[in-house]
């Protein structure tokens, strides 16, 4: 039995990204830039277009983004803390070592989106509706992914301590490796899903089962 395939990597220009020193504005398109550092004019931004382009060590905390399509781009080591989405989708999408604290992101779209070692407790996906996701060393502390379209996701060595999963669509989806502990959810959101034997224990009173040994 072969396991999940990841998702396909965003594609840049062949020549390689151009280094952006101007200003963002709304109902644009932007290709092939590299922003770093400080980046003011992201912080409010409406129908625009991000497409092959990375953004590095980029503080994006508190900024408002809507109608933001984001296909083929990739983040290191941003934090976007505190961020609100809306109607925002992603496509072909790589998020490393950054955090997403708090962000506000129901509704988002998401197809080919890997996330790996992102902060991102707290955050809210409400009803996002997500193909091809995979997740790996995230901190999903106290996210709320309720009514998310999550089928096929994986997580890998996460951690979600009460991570509201209630109403989500989760079949076919693989939590192998997680920390299951606390995490909100039931029978029904359980369908499909994919755990190891040890992680029963953390799922047992979800269940209504009660674990036991055997005395004598």
């Amino acid at each position: 039995m072969t396991g999940p395939k990841p998702p396909a990597p965003p594609r840049f220009p062949k020549g390689g990204l151009r280094s952006f020193s101007g200003l963002l504005e709304d109902e644009a398109v932007e290709r092939g830039w590299a922003f770093e550092g400080d980046l003011s004019s992201a912080h409010a931004l409406n129908s625009v277009t991000f497409e092959g382009c990375v953004f590095r060590g980029v503080n994006l905390v508190g900024s408002v983004w809507r109608r933001v399509r984001l296909l083929d781009v990739r983040f290191e080591r941003c934090d976007l803390s505190g961020a609100v989405w809306e109607d925002v989708s992603l496509e072909r999408v790589q998020v490393a070592d950054s955090r997403l604290l708090g962000v506000q992101a129901a509704g988002t779209r998401l197809r080919q989106v890997r996330l790996s070692r992102v902060s991102m407790p707290l955050s809210v996906w409400l009803n996002a509706d997500a193909a091809h996701l995979w997740l790996e060393g995230c901190d999903l502390g106290e996210a709320v992914m309720m009514g998310a379209r999550l089928g096929g996701t994986v997580m890998r060595g996460c951690q979600l301590p009460r991570t509201d999963l209630r109403g989500a669509q989760l079949d076919g989806a693989d939590l192998r490796g997680c920390d299951l502990g606390g995490v909100r959810l039931g029978a029904a959101e359980l369908q499909g899903v994919t755990i190891e034997p040890a992680q029963l224990l953390d799922l047992a009173h979800l269940l209504g089962v009660r674990v036991a040994a055997l005395e004598g």
